[in-house]
């Protein structure tokens, strides 16, 4: 199997862990990166040594090394990176949510089937051992018939302090933790149950009209399972981030992105050891999937096709919201 040659647009905390993480893979080798940010390849130089950063995003993808391009800036770039990329006929990992816009974002589909192009999104649960475990569970039978999920998602400032220096997730326009967080959970239900859809109008709050969304109350169901999302930013409380599916015979839930748990006859008991979930074995679980893929020609990760699902999902539930007032 051979190693693939990876450049990285986005040099932010998503593109710089992105880049650690590929480095220590046996089968990728980043040869470059780019962001139209000068400090931020300034502080990816002193972080990634070693890694060649260029100026401008035609010598990256100019370079005829280059087998593989990952897409970590901010959405709404996306599409830009995702046709140039596809012109140098590169193949493409690129993080979700796909794009903001809809037709755009329809377009990269058309246009990557079309030229026969590798896409695949980094949905971190296409590959983490608490999402397969789950589908584990729910295959065997062991929890019964679903009859609900719950995802909570509470945090007590957004955009995170790790994510401070990327503004654009405070913004209504690109960010918002339904965007960045709740996509995630939206897909993990995808992939476990099928696909959701809404069944009433979602509640919203917002500082501003710029402002992303401090609060969002949404029913969803998946043929007859409903799903219900609740997330709330502010005040003094460590974050929870929960995705709970209750079962006929037992329940499951998934505790701080990447612990599974059963419900046992009093408490909840762990299903996974210490390292199974890490983040950090989610992540190189991932690169061992998009290895797999790039390789073996096999299916593992979620598509472009499936990532437009999850954003018009997305998008909907924002779009068409009723604003709390206060």
């Amino acid at each position: 199997m051979k190693s693939t040659n990876v450049g990285i647009i986005g040099l932010g905390v998503i593109g710089k862990r992105m880049a650690k993480n590929m480095v220590i893979h046996p089968k990728f080798r980043v040869i470059g990166g780019y962001d139209v940010n000068e400090n931020k390849r300034s502080e990816f130089k002193h972080e990634c040594k070693g890694i060649k950063v260029v100026s401008t995003a035609e010598e990256l993808l100019s370079n005829p090394k280059l087998d593989l391009l990952y897409v970590g800036t901010p959405p709404a770039s996306h599409a830009e990176y995702v046709k140039w990329a596809v012109e140098k006929k590169l193949k493409i990992f690129c993080e979700k949510p796909l794009g903001i816009d809809e037709d755009q974002s329809h377009e990269l589909i058309e246009i990557v089937k079309f030229n026969k192009t590798f896409n695949a999104v980094n949905f971190v649960y296409a590959s983490a051992p608490a999402a397969d475990a789950a589908k584990d569970y729910i295959s065997s039978g062991e929890i019964g018939d679903p009859v609900g999920v719950e995802i909570s998602l509470t945090f007590s400032c957004w955009p995170r302090k790790w994510q401070a220096e990327a503004t654009w997730l405070g913004e209504s326009s690109e960010g918002g933790f339904m965007r960045e967080v709740g996509s995630h959970f939206l897909y993990l239900s995808y992939r476990l149950l099928g696909i959701p859809k809404w069944v009433a109008t979602p509640l919203i709050s917002r500082p501003s009209p710029k402002s992303a969304e401090t609060l969002f109350q949404g029913i969803c169901t998946i043929d007859d399972i409903p799903i219900s999302i609740n997330g709330f930013v502010g005040g003094k409380l460590n974050d929870i981030i929960e995705w709970r599916l209750r079962g006929t015979r037992n329940s499951l839930r998934i505790k701080n992105w990447y612990s599974l748990e059963r419900q046992g006859n009093v408490d909840w008991d762990p299903l996974l050891t210490g390292d199974q979930s890490l983040p950090q074995t989610a992540y190189m679980a991932q690169l061992d999937r998009l290895a797999d893929q790039l390789n073996k020609g096999e299916l593992f990760l979620p598509d472009f096709y499936d990532a437009f699902i999850i954003q018009k999902l997305v998008e909907d539930g924002l779009r068409n919201s009723k604003e709390l007032r206060k």
